[in-house]
């Protein structure tokens, strides 16, 4: 789905969007402005389609900064392939073929966030067993393919979020739908058994739109 389709379903859904966070959104098939030096390195080699998604996140990223009041700066690929964001704030990317997204916020407000787009197509079948149980596929109100659809954007975002503070590579099944948003089905630290991730997620205009935030404790 187009940039325009993620435009829209954010602006129905903004009263419900976290205030302590911004986003920018950009075309992944359009031309974007050069990279800096240390960003392009990061696709050399790569498709043409590759190239354009990166490229497309970084100018949405670099966007979230400058919302932020930072000046515009190279948010190289870690060696994990994570954006290494600069100090002071925290974000997450995220992209369909067409579109992307960036969220970002300031880090003494908030620890960690994670995004993920999808396009709003029900999963195959044989798919199901890898994301979700069946009972937590009954926990949402959507047929079963749109249902692991979803659960598969809230585990890409809650993973996405966990992974600066855990350092952890998790499987599906190691998070579980509880109507709080996910749960850790067992300890990941700095998260305990049982912790709750909570989930925020919107679709329409062909999308599936989740985010994870992970506020600093008050």
């Amino acid at each position: 789905m187009s940039k325009a389709s993620l435009d829209c379903l954010i602006a129905e859904n903004l009263a419900h969007w976290p205030e302590q966070t911004v986003y920018a959104s950009r075309d992944t098939q359009a031309v974007h402005s050069p990279l800096f030096p240390v960003e392009q390195a990061a696709i050399v080699g790569v498709s043409a389609q590759r190239q354009r998604e990166f490229a497309a996140g970084r100018f949405a990223a670099h966007a979230v900064q400058a919302k932020l009041g930072f000046p515009p700066t190279a948010i190289p690929m870690g060696e994990d392939r994570s954006p290494i964001w600069p100090a002071g704030m925290v974000g997450s990317l995220s992209h369909t073929a067409d579109a992307c997204i960036a969220v970002g916020a300031l880090s003494h407000r908030v620890q960690a966030i994670g995004v993920d787009v999808e396009s709003l197509v029900p999963l195959e079948d044989t798919l199901h067993p890898d994301i979700a149980s069946p009972a937590e596929l009954a926990c949402l109100d959507s047929p079963p393919g749109l249902a692991a659809l979803r659960i598969f954007s809230m585990k890409e975002a809650a993973y996405k979020a966990q992974y600066p503070l855990s350092q952890a590579f998790c499987d599906f099944d190691a998070l579980e739908v509880v109507p709080e948003g996910l749960r850790f089905r067992h300890s990941v630290a700095p998260f305990a058994r049982g912790t709750i991730l909570p989930i925020r997620q919107w679709t329409g205009f062909g999308l599936c739109l989740s985010l994870c935030l992970l506020k600093r404790p008050a």
